[in-house]
């Protein structure tokens, strides 16, 4: 059964691991490239994480991480989904 769980700072080795294989899996998918995050330090993506606004899930399949998504505030009263 695949469930979704909602990402934490402490959660940033999950979602480097997940946005990096997503990168590599489907560089047209994203606006970002995998040399813009491969070198990225833990900082960087702890601050991804706490983002103002920011929710970031992880979709675990019998409690393997599958896949990810994110969304983040916009222009105003817009929201943008991202890295999905």
């Amino acid at each position: 059964m695949v469930t979704l769980r909602v990402l934490a700072t402490d959660d940033w080795p999950l979602w480097r691991t997940l946005r990096l294989t997503a990168l590599a899996d489907a560089p047209h998918a994203f606006k970002s490239r995998l040399a813009d995050w491969c070198r990225g330090e833990e900082q960087r993506w702890q601050a991804r994480l706490e983002a103002p606004g920011a929710h970031h899930v992880a979709a675990l399949l019998d409690g393997c991480a599958v896949g990810m998504g994110s969304g983040r505030p916009g222009d105003g009263a817009i929201r943008e989904l991202r890295s999905v």
